[in-house]
């Protein structure tokens, strides 16, 4: 690593830990280190992901096949798998540490790392699901918001009983710190952003989502 790029580091971590940064600051971050993250399993395939979107190869590529599979199978299986995060909370937060921590910085606090997720999941919003060697669009991602919770949304359609069905499942989650939502049902299923762009600012080190009005 040169004196530049640990430069660059440096800011990023002094924002992190300040939390004056935004969702451009952390991709911008995570740009930087990529090449250094080879060997670090989430932040590697999470700066790819952001970087190559709905061309992503890898462990991501696998995951968003699998998660085809079990939904066009919905119909076909007696049980259903269940479809799991992409990385979990604990995963996100040991990929991140494990970064800082080969840098010589302090760990990030939980709260720090929720944050982290929230951009992530406002980044990879309305990427293209693709499928097979002809990159066949099946779907995309979304914002999707609870009272208690932030999804980035697989969106997806299936066979049932001779008709499509759209079909939603969470690929990444994290908890909602950041805005009253009031449940639109006795579930709180999430409230679904398709045509709304959203975008995580930073307003006096508070996180703000700039999401429509919704109650």
């Amino acid at each position: 690593m040169d004196k530049k790029q640990q430069q660059l580091i440096t800011y990023y971590y002094n924002k992190f830990t300040e939390r004056t940064f935004d969702e451009k600051d952390l991709y911008s971050f995570l740009m930087v280190v990529r090449k250094d993250a080879q060997d670090n399993k989430v932040i590697q395939e999470l700066s790819d992901f952001l970087l190559l979107r709905e061309n992503n190869t890898g462990y991501v590529k696998d995951y968003l096949e699998e998660c085809k599979d079990i939904i066009t199978n919905l119909e076909k299986v007696k049980t259903r798998k269940k479809i799991e995060d992409l990385f979990s909370f604990k995963d996100i937060r040991t990929g991140f540490n494990a970064l800082f921590s080969g840098y010589g910085f302090d760990k990030l606090s939980n709260e720090i790392i929720n944050d982290f997720i929230l951009c992530i999941i406002s980044l990879l919003q309305s990427v293209a699901l693709v499928s097979g060697k002809l990159n066949k669009e099946v779907g995309h991602l979304s914002f999707a918001a609870s009272s208690k919770e932030i999804f980035l949304m697989g969106n997806m359609k299936t066979l049932n009983k001779g008709r499509y069905i759209p079909v939603t499942f969470p690929v990444l989650s994290v908890n909602n710190n950041y805005e009253k939502i009031t449940p639109q049902d006795s579930n709180d299923t999430p409230y679904l952003f398709n045509d709304t762009l959203i975008e995580v600012i930073n307003i006096e080190g508070q996180l703000v989502i700039t999401f429509p009005e919704i109650s």
